[in-house]
């Protein structure tokens, strides 16, 4: 096991002395990413909805298998943090040393840590690519739609990968050149999540602006919110995150702060998968929209744009192909 602690105390205690309490911080962050592992609760929740649908197709196993793969990686994450406050906190080697725990927190070559960095970046790249899929069934599964965003996701993914190596490699956090990477890589995640999110978001608000409700209000708003909202827990998160790493003394805060983040990135589109399934869409309740019975259909669009939204399903379908898709995919011609 590496500790990155030299066997002279007086350099540690120098180095203890200029670091916020990072052995709390991690404790907390810690024990915020086990709280947020409640995600089993969502991940059987969307489970039951894809397993139930009326007519399962395989777009509903795909995400099952990207839901079961989300959650797969989050426990892993957590089974690493909870090895690491076991080492940190009982293994003599590192409490024997005046602020151990905190130096080995610090430490960015430990396995352990680098593990840790690995499967966030994993949990990130899969949640990114289901965001990615919506949009081009979205976008009628137009070949052109996810081109971007998937060149900005391998750019993400390279520049990230790039920065915990070199962290692993035993290069200072305050690097110039890590950080200048480390930035960019952040910033291109939070443009993926938040323009990925308000493109389908949009596309729905502009169909459903052709047909309203009896209260003269868009058809889909509620099923607009519903994305925003669920997306916006990660995006939003992320976005903290990032505003503490540019800032070169909180970066470690921002570090400390990938555990619970990591459970985010399984929690956002299990969320949005169980809300719509159930029925749990803005300004709607279960009893209202999750019954046998269908309460309403909008039909709207030309023979170009023909596009059918099941409300009490938040389920949109086309008129080529007959397969439904709840919310997951929403799909419509191109």
């Amino acid at each position: 096991m590496s500790t990155g602690q030299g066997d002279d105390q007086a350099p540690a205690a120098a180095a203890l002395a200029a670091l916020p309490p990072l052995d709390k911080m991690s404790l907390v962050a810690i024990w915020t990413e086990t709280v947020l592992y409640g995600n089993i609760v969502l991940y059987a929740g969307a489970s039951y909805v894809l397993l139930n649908k009326p007519r399962r197709q395989r777009m509903h196993f795909w995400l099952l298998g990207a839901s079961t793969l989300l959650f797969l990686i989050s426990t892993a994450h957590v089974a690493v943090s909870l090895r690491q406050l076991v080492e940190a906190f009982t293994d003599h080697t590192i409490t024997s040393i005046p602020g151990g725990p905190s130096l080995y927190f610090l430490n960015q070559t430990d396995q352990l840590v680098f593990a840790g960095q690995l499967l966030y970046l994993l949990n990130v790249l899969v949640q990114d690519l289901v965001l990615i899929w919506r949009l081009y069934a979205v976008l009628g599964a137009d070949w052109r739609a996810p081109i971007l965003p998937l060149v900005l996701e391998a750019v993400n993914q390279t520049t990230a990968m790039y920065t915990i190596v070199k962290f692993f490699r035993g290069t200072p956090l305050e690097d110039p050149e890590v950080r200048r990477f480390g930035i960019l890589s952040w910033s291109l995640h939070l443009i993926i999540n938040i323009g990925v999110t308000c493109a389908i978001a949009g596309k729905i608000w502009w169909q459903g602006r052709k047909t309203v409700t009896i209260r003269g209000q868009n058809a889909y708003l509620g099923v607009v919110f519903t994305i925003l909202e669920s997306g916006g827990i990660f995006a939003g998160a992320t976005l903290i995150l990032f505003v503490l790493y540019i800032n070169a003394s909180t970066g470690l805060d921002a570090l400390v702060g990938v555990s619970p983040i990591a459970q985010l990135a399984t929690l956002s589109p299990l969320l949005m998968i169980a809300r719509v399934g159930f029925g749990l869409t803005h300004g709607t309740s279960a009893a209202a929209t999750t019954g046998s019975t269908q309460l309403s259909t909008a039909r709207f669009g030309g023979t170009s744009d023909a596009l059918r939204i099941d409300i009490n399903r938040s389920q949109m379908s086309d008129d080529v192909d007959p397969e439904g898709y709840a919310m997951e995919t929403m799909k419509s011609d191109r």
